[in-house]
């Protein structure tokens, strides 16, 4: 490999590990906000109405849930930048590989980490605060979700293709 393409796939990583990480705290400052707002949402439940129940399982279970996705975003898909300088792609392209296989992976089950236990605690909340009149904002719900399950499957697709680019096309588990 020639100095200039390593230095060019240093670069490249070097982005994607920036981006990534940039997503990491964008999410979890979108999950942070939306943490204190279903707090607030539980606190004023118990204190003006105690008997509605079905509202506070609801906050209750999207607060679990973005607890959930902070988890994993922090733990399975972040990347430290020192990881950069302790293992330049080109001396170690298998552990990059690697790193970006599992972020395709984690992006592909999105909905299955992410989606559906927030998707859950969305709904029961519309329940009890829509009664019979919550299908078009489960509609609306519906559409942002599947609108964040496509954005996620391209990033993954994109990140796949990257990785194949970059390290080969053989598959690192």
């Amino acid at each position: 490999m020639s100095n200039r393409q390593a230095k060019s796939l240093e670069h490249r990583v070097t982005e994607l590990v920036k981006c990534a990480q940039r997503r990491n705290i964008r999410e979890t400052v979108v999950a942070g906000t939306l943490i204190a707002v279903f707090t607030f949402i539980i606190a004023y439940d118990i204190y003006r109405q105690p008997e509605d129940t079905l509202s506070i399982i609801g906050s209750g279970v999207v607060i679990l849930a973005l607890l959930l996705n902070i988890t994993v975003i922090w733990w399975k898909l972040y990347i430290p930048k020192s990881e950069l300088s302790a293992f330049p792609p080109t001396q170690f392209p298998d552990k990059w590989k690697h790193h970006l296989t599992h972020q395709a992976h984690m992006l592909r089950l999105v909905w299955l980490w992410y989606l559906l236990p927030l998707f859950l605690g969305t709904f029961i909340y519309l329940l009890s605060v829509y009664d019979a009149y919550f299908v078009v904002p489960l509609l609306i719900i519906v559409a942002v979700f599947a609108g964040v399950w496509r954005s996620n499957l391209k990033a993954a697709k994109q990140i796949e293709r990257d990785c194949d680019a970059w390290f080969g096309n053989s598959r690192t588990v």
